[in-house]
């Protein structure tokens, strides 16, 4: 029995399957070269040169171009400018404030009295010798404070420097002279009918030039470090002065004390002060003359500058 298709049913036996193979083959295709392994990067992966890479089918990221718009579409107006945003109005916790130093001593008001100190007017001329040790820069100082707050130029001769050498500020003249008795009197001579007010600063100097300085002196400043060999110095100093005759000058002397150095022990202010204010017309503390445009600095030189207003008051 067999089905209508030709297959062989039970009992039966199947044709053969028909030959549907070609007469002639096509020439064999010969295979590729075999190529190298490709290297793995360090995920594993085949790294394909770039020369061999397939161009990404991702799309472009939309952004902004610079073609021209297309023609059926009106180009973007431009964006309105952002407006300021308004003032936030600022509190009063928020204002920077300024920290303001009250002037030691009565702030403003002993600032002017001092003032009406130094400005004492002067009968005659009045010359300042200005001895001790090294203080650099302390004469110049009050020579310009005296120049500043008087109408009157100030000289000030120094044997410090090179001789000759003159500097001018305003009103001030800075001179230097030879460390020599001579000279200094011969600079002293000169300065008369010129500087009312004169200051001779010998400190450092040679003995026999600061004693010249001392015969022409109308006042005495005695300037030391606040130390043991300061203090000592100028009670031996004005034991000097005392002993040639000058007792007045020693008497009537302002003692004024600069830090000490750090080679030597410093003397509390409270002890200093309250021996040679004994010895002396007064006695006062100064900073380090580099730091004397400094607020609190300066009324501690104008201090000084008003005892040295005083003298001038007292001369005749």
């Amino acid at each position: 029995m067999a089905y209508s298709d030709g297959t062989a049913g039970a009992g039966g036996t199947a044709p053969a399957a028909p030959d549907y193979s070609p007469a002639l083959w096509p020439e064999p295709v010969a295979l590729l070269p075999r190529l190298p392994p490709r290297p793995l990067d360090p995920l594993g992966t085949v790294l394909i040169p770039p020369a061999e890479r397939r161009p990404s089918t991702r799309e472009p990221a939309v952004g902004p171009s610079s073609a021209a718009p297309l023609p059926f579409l009106p180009p973007s107006p431009p964006a309105p400018a952002p407006l300021p945003a308004p003032p936030v109005p600022r509190l009063d916790s928020d204002r920077p404030r300024t920290l303001r130093l009250a002037l030691p001593g009565g702030g403003e008001a002993r600032r002017r009295r001092l003032l009406d100190r130094v400005r004492a007017p002067l009968r005659t001329r009045h010359r300042i010798a200005v001895l001790g040790g090294p203080a650099e820069g302390a004469a110049a100082l009050l020579g310009a404070l005296l120049t500043e707050h008087r109408a009157h130029p100030v000289l000030v001769l120094t044997t410090a420097g090179p001789a000759g050498s003159e500097c001018r500020a305003g009103g001030r003249v800075l001179r230097s002279v030879r460390p020599d008795p001579a000279a200094l009197r011969e600079a002293l001579g000169e300065a008369d009918g010129h500087y009312p007010v004169v200051l001779a600063d010998t400190t450092g100097a040679p003995a026999e030039v600061r004693l010249a300085a001392v015969e022409h002196a109308d006042r005495l400043l005695l300037c030391a470090p606040a130390s043991a060999t300061g203090a000592r110095t100028a009670d031996a100093l004005l034991d000097h002065l005392a002993a040639l005759g000058h007792h007045g000058l020693a008497r009537g002397a302002v003692a004024a004390f600069t830090p000490a150095p750090p080679t030597d022990r410093p003397v509390a202010d409270r002890d200093l002060l309250s021996h040679f204010r004994t010895r002396c017309r007064a006695a006062l503390t100064l900073p380090a003359a580099p730091a004397a445009l400094r607020s609190r600095a300066r009324l501690d030189y104008l201090e000084l500058a008003a005892l040295i207003g005083d003298g001038m008051a007292e001369h005749r």
